[in-house]
């Protein structure tokens, strides 16, 4: 009989173990949701950041991997090839109209793969950063809402701006926007 106790107050410790396991297993998770990992990079003066789901690969922009396209929109900095295929190279503070020169000698491209919404068509295609991207994470608390400084555009695909000005992309509409689409015209 005292074995059994024995095994039951053993039992109640390994059980009170894996409770207070798993209690702090499910307090690490809600931590990760309340945090955004994003890949941080500068165009000039500004600051973006986007969230790590939509990277695919960071590369250098070497000479010899791009090249200019002509009659291309002036946020379209030309074309890159990455492992044989060929992606459009936008650059955001063009889009957006915030304006800033980039040195492309520091230069890398950031691969970003999503799906359009609602069509859920496969984009890919890359965004300049001037230099070396880095990993953030940043609280969901401090994101405000972004500014009224930015151009409208600016205001329509940036989700928010954090306290030393970080600009995060919403790239779930910009992946759907069709004003990133270049299309050929026929005469």
């Amino acid at each position: 009989m005292e074995s059994e106790i024995s095994s039951d107050v053993e039992i109640q410790k390994i059980l009170e173990s894996r409770a207070r396991i798993l209690a702090r297993t499910g307090a690490a998770a809600s931590t990760e949701q309340d945090v955004l990992r994003l890949l941080a990079f500068s165009m000039g003066e500004e600051r973006f950041g986007v969230d790590m789901h939509y990277i695919q690969e960071i590369q250098p922009l070497k000479r010899e991997m791009w090249s200019l396209v002509p009659c291309t929109p002036a946020f379209i900095v030309g074309a890159a090839n990455i492992r044989g295929r060929i992606y459009s190279i936008m650059n955001m503070a063009a889009y957006l109209e915030i304006g800033a020169e980039v040195d492309m000698e520091k230069a890398h491209v950031l691969l970003i793969r999503g799906e359009t919404v609602p069509e859920r068509m496969l984009m890919e295609f890359c965004i300049l950063a001037e230099g070396r991207p880095k990993l953030e994470q940043v609280p969901l608390t401090a994101v405000q809402p972004a500014s009224g400084t930015l151009s409208v555009k600016g205001q329509e695909f940036i989700q928010g701006v954090t306290s030393d000005m970080l600009m995060i992309l919403d790239l779930e509409k910009l992946i759907s926007h069709p004003g990133i689409i270049v299309r050929e015209e026929t005469a």
